[in-house]
């Protein structure tokens, strides 16, 4: 899986030359507030960084941001400060009132919402303005011809993608059920738990990938690349696509993986890789609907309940992804193996390998330079705990 993820890269950093291609307007930049500003979050495309360090100098000395804003976004574009204000707002608030009185609840929201700066000249006084403001009117596409709509096509790809698994589980259960061992029920329990485990992993694998390395002008995968790092200037988008547009992207290609592993098992007895492929790809399905609910401001209660559970992605955990330089909490499944890949720094020592390789560097190494001094000279000691 190493190996592979490192060749991916290597074909991911080799963008197309000669081709012409026509890109949508940059995302928007956010800047936190405050006499010192953090650190600058935007989409980690290479075009971005200029635009960036450009507002990097115009911050300097600055007391607060909101001019600065003003100045290069449009007024009427929701900001990522309000965005993810009102998400770790949310967030507090579900918490709380799960463990705490409901007075205690509304106590700590009022004090949440006195300290929200929305880049307008007084804050935000009322919180249901400000998660509307925040989801944003319309979301932002990154790839041309890209929408909200649900297809016809999307919907069958997906229905397809069950339809066969149907009909590969029933497969196995059918082996299982004539099988005289009684250890064969409890092998494909574990089976399919190592598979959701092993699909989590894989989801991190892919999007530190993508997210890292490439652009819109890379072959085959440019819009996916664009798309993934353009979802962190605008993450409200994907709480706007119905469920069958937001799953399309990953369902075509488990489609037709899975008809593979459907061509190679049916009817063999390999009912633990049946049940392993059907886990797997409907795993990377699902976590996609997961990723997005991990972004929606107001969630059902009994989905906030299983993300604070780790049953679904946790609000909080992967919200951790999205605070520059983005550089950890790559699993969007369930975000089980961001624990354990993080605190070994698993993804710095790729990163390590694969400039040692290829030379191409990761843009949280250009986002944040000390991270890239530090890796190189393998000062991994510390460097998961700001998480």
């Amino acid at each position: 899986m190493v190996f592979g993820a490192i060749a991916t890269v290597a074909i991911l950093s080799v963008p197309l030359r000669g081709q012409r291609v026509q890109t949508l307007r940059p995302p928007a930049v956010r800047a936190t507030t405050g006499a010192r500003p953090r650190i600058l979050s935007a989409s980690r495309s290479l075009h971005e960084l200029g635009h960036r360090q450009n507002l990097l100098r115009k911050l300097q000395g600055r007391s607060t941001t909101a001019e600065v804003l003003r100045e290069e976004a449009p007024p009427s574009q929701p900001t990522l400060d309000a965005y993810e204000a009102a998400l770790r707002l949310s967030i507090e608030n579900e918490e709380s009132s799960s463990s705490s009185p409901s007075a205690q609840s509304q106590q700590l929201q009022a004090q949440q919402e006195q300290q929200l700066d929305f880049s307008s000249p007084s804050s935000v006084q009322n919180f249901e303005r400000t998660a509307k403001k925040a989801r944003g009117k319309q979301p932002e596409m990154w790839v041309e011809g890209d929408s909200t709509e649900v297809t016809n096509v999307q919907r069958a790809t997906t229905i397809a993608v069950w339809g066969l698994s149907a009909i590969l589980l029933a497969d196995a259960f059918k082996y299982i059920s004539l099988s005289a061992s009684a250890i064969d029920p409890v092998i494909a329990l574990l089976v399919a738990s190592f598979t959701m485990l092993f699909a989590d992993f894989f989801s991190g694998i892919f999007h530190w990938s993508v997210d890292n390395y490439g652009d819109i002008n890379t072959p085959i995968m440019g819009s996916i690349i664009h798309s993934f790092q353009g979802h962190h200037s605008a993450p409200w988008t994907i709480t706007h696509r119905p469920f069958f547009n937001n799953v399309y992207k990953i369902a075509l290609p488990c489609l037709f993986l899975l008809s593979m592993a459907a061509v190679s098992t049916f009817g063999s007895g390999l009912w633990g890789w049946e049940i392993a492929a059907v886990v797997f790809f409907n795993m990377q399905i699902l976590g996609q609907e997961f990723h997005k609910l991990s972004h929606m401001i107001k969630t059902p209660p009994a989905i906030s309940k299983m993300q604070q559970l780790g049953i679904l992605l946790s609000k909080r955990k992967h919200l951790a992804h999205h605070t520059p330089p983005f550089d950890g909490s790559y699993c969007i499944v369930t975000g089980h193996m961001n624990g354990i890949l993080d605190n070994t720094n698993f993804f710095r020592r790729l990163e390590k390998t694969v400039y040692k390789l290829t030379g191409a560097e990761p843009n949280c190494w250009k986002l944040k330079p000390e991270l890239k001094e530090k890796v190189l000279a393998g000062e991994f000691e510390g460097m998961s705990t700001r998480r």
